[in-house]
């Protein structure tokens, strides 16, 4: 049985100058901060620790030294039991990990020293106020989050019953068009989903293995990539990290780049650890797994999905950046966040979707829309049981860009489900207090 269980938290929720599933291009510091700050955390040995110190921090020596590696190593080992999910926040002289997993959440605050170019410190943040959601004080929740100049869409699902569906706030306050059950929201990493319902028709149709290697279907793979299997990218254990683009690029999203660059950015990236012998999620992967299928189908990406899937579940409101489908701009919600593009800022206006985020995001969708496609990949009219035992477990998932979008959903097998879309969030804070009473409402009615 194959151990697809995906349980990620990406609050990829940038406040300045990412993940998976969103980041603007990074400074060169926030850059190395975050690579080596994963790095670190996913390490094993004291040597990582005194590396990280060598290369990361101030000199230091005696004293200093060896209270700093005792801390480092006492952090490491405190936080490990929360690293299937790591999300990051950049914000000036801070990069914030979000990280996550069945045990719980944690947050690391990584303070930097823009003058003498390291890190200064760091901690793990103190727990937020918990709130709590219930039946009752839902509709007055959500009533009290629109007056706080919150904006976007919920909607509850007990045990297949709607008890709550409502859109809340503007979708466009220059035409005064509100949120509504039909609005069309940036959807972040969700297109993840779409990446691993095609791998796994590819492989019901016996064109793929999970055990291949990539180097079955790409050329020129270095050896210490060799031995990533279509199981590693699908469930974090590929050693990639995150993201892969560049200092150069205008947008870590939406500087256009094709598949062939893209390939080539990935197998050129220095892994966090070796095939098979940790786990980080990537959305490069999943980028990688696109151009896989494309290379096996002999199908553009977005034509296969397409086809297969977003149709035949009449997805006709869910596209990639810079089409329009027919759609107005009353359709769209238009995001409210550290990065705008276009005017308004909405999809359409973002351009052709990148391969720096083909099959981890640059699409759009609506409640409707994702909801349909779930009844069709759990239906068994596409995939068997076999293959689409990766969407019947239960799942919590963030996924966001910059461009001031979030989507959060929970689902348990019993039918039980939550979706929360957002398209202005004015107190972050306050946003992940909503989505973690959420989650706690979905769990005790699952």
């Amino acid at each position: 049985m194959l151990p697809l269980n995906r349980f990620f938290f990406l609050f990829i929720m940038i406040c300045t100058v990412s993940t998976g599933q969103a980041q603007l291009s990074p400074e060169a510091l926030e850059a190395k901060a975050e690579r080596n700050v994963e790095k670190f955390l996913l390490s094993n040995d004291d040597g990582a620790i005194n590396a990280f110190i060598d290369r990361n921090m101030a000199q230091m020596s005696g004293e200093s030294r060896k209270k700093t590696f005792e801390y480092l190593k006492r952090l490491r080992s405190q936080l490990r039991p929360y690293l299937d999910g790591i999300g990051v926040d950049l914000m000036n002289n801070i990069v914030l990990f979000n990280l996550s997993s069945d045990n719980g959440s944690k947050q690391l605050k990584v303070v930097l020293d823009h003058e003498n170019d390291v890190i200064s410190n760091l901690e793990v943040m103190k727990a937020a106020d918990a709130m709590t959601i219930t039946l009752e004080n839902l509709g007055q929740t959500i009533d009290n989050l629109e007056q706080e100049g919150f904006a976007g869409l919920v909607h509850v699902r007990i045990k297949g019953e709607v008890f709550f569906e409502k859109g809340f706030g503007m979708a466009n306050e220059k035409l005064n068009q509100k949120n509504t059950v039909n609005t069309i929201f940036g959807i972040g990493s969700r297109p993840i989903d779409f990446t691993v319902a095609a791998i796994f028709l590819l492989r019901q149709k016996g064109q793929i293995a999970l055990e291949d290697t990539i180097d079955k279907y790409l050329d020129n793979v270095p050896e210490d990539k060799s031995s990533i299997t279509i199981h590693h990218l699908l469930t974090g254990q590929s050693g990639f990290p995150d993201f892969f683009h560049t200092n150069e690029d205008w947008d870590a999203d939406l500087r256009y780049i094709d598949r062939k660059e893209a390939v080539q950015r990935l197998l050129a990236q220095e892994l966090l650890f070796e095939p098979g012998k940790g786990k980080k999620h990537s959305h490069g992967a999943f980028g990688l797994l696109a151009a896989l299928i494309e290379i096996i189908s002999g199908e553009p990406y977005y034509t296969f999905i397409r086809q297969n899937f977003l149709d035949p579940a009449n997805m006709t409101r869910t596209g990639e950046y810079g089409e329009s489908r027919g759609l107005t701009l009353t359709d769209f919600a238009v995001g409210h966040g550290p990065s705008s593009i276009g005017i308004p800022n909405i999809p359409p206006n973002w351009g052709k979707t990148s391969w720096l985020v083909k099959g981890s995001g640059g699409m759009y969708s609506t409640l409707n829309d994702l909801l349909g496609f779930y009844r069709l990949i759990r239906s068994g009219d596409v995939l068997n049981e076999e293959n689409s035992l990766f969407f019947k477990g239960p799942t919590a998932n963030m996924d966001g860009s910059d461009r001031g979008f979030e989507l959060f959903n929970v689902y348990f097998p019993s039918d039980t489900e939550v979706f929360l879309f957002l398209n202005r969030q004015p107190d972050r804070d306050r946003a992940r207090n909503v989505i973690k009473a959420l989650e706690d409402l979905a769990k005790q009615h699952r």
